[in-house]
């Protein structure tokens, strides 16, 4: 999809579509006012962007009749919506603050937004609108990480000797993960517009080798000033099954010769022993004994070890369906972001049913990818990994960058082949 192409769909898109592509504009304009939710949340444009964000998916998806044919995966994320509403349910009533309320409302966020572009994806069109959305919305954080590592960096945040030392640069936002979602997500998305050039029979092109290659350089250079061990992991699969997929042409296969030639004897190994590795040191002392297994994780580990402590203790009930129903009062902390692993934080939260829900729906996703054509199997791969990945580290379904990025490409891939296509019965993908 061309700017011109853009630009038309946006022209004649209903105000139930347009609406969530203006949210994903504002996303990363608004995550930078991060700090005004300590003055008042009713002042932080990010509250209200949350509050809205639930709201407008219930509210513009009723309002459409379009309804595609039902999924497993469809009743997989509606049992854990529901898991999730019960459980938010059980806990403001015991423990109702304002804060409490506005992290309920993040919990089930993730779901809605699903079952909202369920009806708003209905064929390949859509999903480039929304990819080609994102990507514009990456213009302004590429922007200010720029001119924090070429000119100075704006709020550095300074890692522990343990992982290398240094500053992390992370603009206006709460963390440099926001900086992440944008540069995996940016070079996911341009990476699929680029195998999608290759495989179509379309004459107009929007990418080539040499574009691709200055991506990647770009996002590279952002990765790098990042210091994130998680991205560098995300990051590094994405180039991994890219690689796979160009290798299956001859015209990817420039990429690939531009990376194995060029970029790895040069770079690869000072990458890792400059980036990579000061951030993983810690990891290599727990394994080989010298230090405490609670070290592990940057130290999380500790944290989650606190907390299964206090699970074990828990009535059974709150281990099958979620702490919800545990009545301690570290049931808040157990079920919010300072987790730092969305497999252990949707494991307190919805209970061993819950998380078995979470990860066959991502198990049903992957099965679908045999349906798809190669830029479309890539793009979701891509985005499992960028789920599964962080998740061991990070809380994705709590960043709305990465569900915005991540959610349409998983609703396109349910949709019947037929209909993702825009193909007769019996036609040829």
């Amino acid at each position: 999809m061309t700017y011109k192409q853009w630009k038309a769909y946006w022209k004649k898109a209903p105000w139930t579509t347009k609406w969530f592509a203006i949210f994903i504009l504002l996303r990363p304009i608004v995550d930078n006012f991060y700090q005004l939710k300590e003055i008042s949340i009713f002042l932080s444009p990010i509250y209200i962007l949350g509050v809205l964000t639930p709201v407008l998916a219930v509210y513009a998806g009723s309002a459409m009749k379009k309804k595609n044919p039902g999924s497993p995966a469809d009743d997989l994320m509606r049992f854990w919506l529901f898991l999730i509403g019960v459980n938010c349910i059980v806990l403001l009533l015991g423990h109702f603050t304002f804060d409490n309320l506005g992290d309920c409302i993040k919990y089930v966020t993730p779901p809605l937004i699903f079952f909202y572009l369920r009806k708003a994806i209905n064929n390949r069109e859509d999903l480039h609108f929304m990819l080609l959305t994102f990507l514009y919305s990456c213009i302004f954080p590429f922007l200010m990480m720029y001119f924090e590592i070429l000119v100075h960096p704006i709020t550095p945040e300074y890692a522990s000797a343990g992982r290398g030392g240094g500053a992390r640069i992370r603009g206006e936002y709460a963390d440099s993960i926001n900086y992440a979602i944008f540069l995996v997500g940016s070079f996911m998305v341009y990476s699929y517009f680029f195998l999608n050039d290759v495989y179509s029979k379309a004459k107009e092109k929007t990418t080539s080798v040499t574009r691709l290659a200055i991506w990647f350089v770009i996002c590279l250079v952002g990765i790098i000033s990042l210091r994130h061990v998680s991205t560098w992991g995300v990051f590094l699969s994405l180039i991994v099954v890219l690689l796979y997929f160009n290798s299956q042409n001859l015209k990817g296969m420039v990429f690939v010769i531009f990376i194995a030639a060029i970029i790895l004897p040069f770079f690869a190994d000072q990458i890792y022993q400059d980036q990579i590795r000061p951030l993983i040191e810690k990891e290599f002392s727990v394994i080989s004994g010298d230090k405490d297994v609670s070290y592990a994780f940057d130290g999380r580990m500790s944290r989650w070890q606190k907390y299964f402590e206090i699970w074990d203790k828990y009535p059974y009930l709150s281990h099958v369906v979620g702490v919800g129903f545990s009545g301690g009062d570290e049931a808040v902390v157990m079920i919010g972001g300072g987790m730092h692993n969305d497999y252990i934080r949707i494991l307190f939260l919805t209970g061993f049913l819950g998380v078995g829900a979470y990860v066959l729906f991502f198990l049903f996703l992957l099965w679908r990818r045999k349906f798809m054509r190669v830029p479309e199997r890539f793009l979701l791969i891509g985005s499992v990994a960028i789920f599964m990945l962080y998740s061991i580290s990070a809380v994705p379904t709590l960043y709305g960058g990465i569900f915005s990025l991540c959610f349409p490409v998983f609703c396109f891939a349910v949709l019947p082949v037929n209909k993702a296509y825009n193909i007769k019965m019996g036609g040829e993908i």
